[in-house]
């Protein structure tokens, strides 16, 4: 894409424009500074992305030294460039959105899961997207990420995860249909990935991000090691241990931290009493099994359903054990939390007051922050545009596939 001739040149574009994603607005002298290259390098580097229309300068100045009359002009990313293609794969359907270069939503779409047969994911997805790149000029989308519920085989190209839903995706079938290209990575990674590239302002260089959903990730955002992972064991922390004698886990061990608070079981639960209680609060919710969802278990717990009050709070609690416990091992500045569940306030209160509770044995210890997200169904697909952009945009070369 950069016409210079290096791979040393490539690699120090790359620098600049990810400085300007950070920054949103900086100056040459700035990206300089921060990124340790030469003055003449920098005017060679912002010229070059100028002429590719990739940042733009803005009338915004601002002043040099004290005493200098000169003014130096800012720089910011050229969004209105070219388009993102994300894609996330759920249990709850199938999310596409289209944004700009700064992750600036364009248009969106979804394929609720009951709505296509998951054997043919990959027709599904061709067709669909399809559709919606009738709303955007194709010759201006950059690439494609796709956000999936597990891990991504470079090889087989093909997702491993022990759910069996996903066995028919391949991502050969899909890429064949489209001229730009496409790179696949673990939902919770890319949703992560967004934060640090789109929500410059309130990230930080490095922070957990976990999400509970149907299973629970965690991501270990670090800014100075980006890439898709090898070890597919890093941030599954739905399955540690937290009772050796607990409920049998899909994965074949006991007592994963999962089954006591991941949507999945906490439905799974909900529908067993359903079926075996004839004074369920359930009953009273729903007509059928089938239609509980985690929706009405928060209303069930609000209802006082005696079960799921001792449920819930049990699993908040072993979350916010996970959570401290990783703080003990891993320097961070920020915790994430993304959970449909979390839209409860009381659940949010009781899980901050929980974890920071945790970490009282150090009285000297630093705040970290917590941010409780506001729960948005397409943000592992506008994680996946992020992945695109580092991937085909700022080209970082940890995400080279």
């Amino acid at each position: 894409m950069y016409k210079k001739k290096s791979d040393v040149y490539s690699q120090h574009v790359s620098s600049v424009l990810e400085f300007i994603y950070r920054k949103q607005k900086t100056s040459r002298i700035e990206i300089a500074n921060a990124t340790g290259l030469t003055p003449a390098l920098m005017t060679e580097i912002t010229g070059d992305l100028k002429s590719q229309n990739l940042i733009v300068e803005i009338g915004d100045e601002i002043s040099n030294a004290p005493g200098s009359g000169r003014k130096r002009k800012l720089l910011t990313l050229n969004a209105s460039a070219g388009y993102l293609i994300g894609i996330e794969l759920n249990m709850r359907g199938i999310f596409f959105v289209i944004t700009d270069l700064s992750g600036k939503v364009i248009t969106e779409a979804c394929e609720t899961f009951s709505s296509y047969d998951v054997n043919n994911i990959n027709s599904e997805i061709v067709l669909q997207l399809n559709l919606l790149l009738k709303k955007v000029d194709p010759s201006k989308i950059f690439g494609a990420g796709i956000a999936i519920p597990g891990h991504f085989d470079y090889d087989s190209q093909t997702i491993i995860s022990n759910n069996p839903l996903w066995k028919a995706f391949n991502l050969k079938e899909i890429s064949v249909y489209f001229p730009f290209p496409f790179i696949v990575n673990n939902n919770v990674e890319c949703m992560s990935l967004g934060e640090y590239l789109f929500q410059a302002k309130n990230s930080p260089d490095k922070f957990l991000f976990y999400h509970i959903g149907h299973g629970l990730f965690c991501s270990f955002f670090n800014a100075e090691q980006l890439g898709v992972k090898n070890n597919y064991y890093i941030g599954e922390v739905g399955h540690t241990v937290v009772d050796i004698n607990g409920p049998l886990c899909e994965c074949g061990k006991r007592g994963c931290l999962q089954t006591y608070i991941s949507e999945s079981w906490l439905i799974k639960n909900a529908r067993f009493l359903f079926h075996q209680s004839s004074s369920s609060i359930f009953r009273s919710l729903v007509d059928n099994a089938e239609a509980i969802d985690i929706d009405t278990v928060i209303k069930a717990y609000e209802l006082g359903d005696p079960y799921f009050n001792t449920q819930i709070d049990l699993g908040i609690r072993l979350l916010s054990v996970s959570v401290a416990n990783t703080l003990i091992i891993q320097d961070i500045d920020k915790i994430y939390l993304n959970s449909r569940l979390f839209r409860h306030d009381s659940f949010q209160n009781q899980l901050t007051a929980l974890i920071q509770e945790q970490l009282n044995f150090i009285p000297t210890k630093r705040n970290i922050e917590i941010e409780i997200t506001q729960f948005d169904d397409y943000r592992g697909a506008i994680g996946a545009c992020a992945l695109a952009s580092f991937a085909f945009l700022i080209k970082n070369k940890h995400f080279d596939i």
